[in-house]
């Protein structure tokens, strides 16, 4: 790692190193980025249309080859953005690294809403403060088993809200 990723700064009584800052503000400003693309461009207002009814993209006129191929490189971006975020966190790079953050990704969209941008944000965010909670206060004869409870609340909260905490808005069809 670089030197100057290796140092921390000092809030109170809260530190933070530079490394994990970095990565915030990328992951923040990524995701305002997407927010804004898909809000705010033509292409992003024809991929949430083309997630909600394929045909009628095509009817419209829209060619259907040049979004999903504005869909495979925007994920493309945002995966190697993420890699590279990961990477400097962990400093190594083994088969398996990504194992990890894509099972709990997974978990956060299904536990925020499939299909929100908002609810895999709130599920990701519910996810690290559950985990982290649990790390601080757990007993160290039951710490071994965090990510069991984790889980298990995971299916808690899909047994009360199946549809996660913040469900895609569909469109209705008269």
């Amino acid at each position: 790692m670089p030197s100057w990723m290796t140092g921390a700064f000092s809030f109170g009584d809260f530190t933070i190193g530079v490394g994990p800052s970095i990565s915030i503000v990328v992951s923040a400003l990524a995701l305002i980025a997407l927010e804004v693309f898909l809000r705010r461009s033509v292409t992003g207002t024809a991929m949430r249309a083309a997630a909600e009814d394929f045909d009628v993209v095509r009817l419209m006129g829209i060619p259907a080859s040049r979004i999903i191929a504005t869909a495979f490189l925007l994920s493309g971006l945002l995966a190697g953005l993420a890699a590279m975020l990961w990477v400097a966190q962990r400093a190594s790079v083994d088969p398996l690294m990504g194992f990890t953050p894509v099972l709990k990704a997974f978990i956060a969209a299904v536990v925020g809403g499939l299909g929100s941008l908002p609810g895999a944000v709130a599920g990701g965010f519910l996810l690290g403060i559950i985990e982290v909670l649990l790390q601080a206060t757990l007993p160290g004869a039951i710490a071994p088993y965090r990510d069991a409870i984790v889980l298990s609340g995971v299916i808690a909260v899909l047994l009360v809200r199946p549809q996660g905490l913040i469900p895609a808005v569909r469109a209705q069809r008269s």
